[in-house]
């Protein structure tokens, strides 16, 4: 188990379920109602289950995306395969103790846990981790902007600021600054479905890459 991270593990019990559950947890996980953006068929649909684990935890945190994955797996039926990704998951949500006493320091020398790093870059929103690339490599911006217009990210007044500004990357720029900064979480999600929809090729690329 050395090693795993949160999306591996909900990736592995995902490879656990038979096609037919397999499609029926797609199916329910674009139906699942919850404050953030809607899942869309296009996300979800022939998705490996590397990639739903993707979606999981990018649009719910790596904590939540255990309990949101077990709860579909049992109203699924596969309390067996919930019950594994809830028992494997503990150890990697809250790690044992490491056999020092309570309170003690790490040696001189010690490194930090790596584990620590991997949890806070799980906990990163997408949008946010990969802000240097898609400031970088988004081209399509207009139909992106359009989306988060109509999704109510933009107002009319910043959607006919940011269509005046040049380059593209300024014009990514001002939304991480500005919209995205105000709006948190929503804003973010909203962000990466208007980029799943029109950049679709940088978006499996970006996820590929941290495979």
């Amino acid at each position: 188990m050395a090693g795993k991270t949160v999306r591996i593990i909900i990736a592995d019990s995902l490879e656990d379920l038979s096609p037919e559950n397999l499609d029926k947890f797609r199916v329910r996980l674009r139906e699942r109602k919850d404050d953030g953006a809607r899942i869309r068929r296009a996300q979800v649909d022939g998705k490996s289950p590397l990639e739903l684990a993707d979606l999981l935890v990018e649009r719910f945190t790596r904590d939540r995306a255990v309990s949101v994955a077990v709860e579909l797996l049992r109203a699924m039926g596969c309390s067996e395969v919930a019950k594994e990704l809830e028992e494997e998951a503990k150890d990697v949500l809250q790690p044992a103790s490491t056999g020092q006493d309570s309170g003690a320091s790490p040696g001189p020398g010690a490194s930090a846990a790596p584990d620590t790093h991997r949890a806070a870059a799980e906990d990163e929103h997408f949008v946010d981790r990969h802000r240097k690339q898609l400031t970088d490599r988004v081209s399509n911006i207009n139909p992106v902007l359009d989306e988060l217009l109509v999704s109510g990210v933009l107002s009319s007044e910043q959607y006919s600021t940011v269509r005046a500004i040049r380059p593209t990357q300024e014009q990514m720029r001002f939304l991480y600054e500005g919209p995205l900064k105000s709006g948190g979480k929503r804003s973010k999600d909203q962000l990466l479905s208007a980029l799943e929809d029109q950049e679709k090729y940088l978006i499996e690329d970006l996820r590929e890459g941290q495979s």
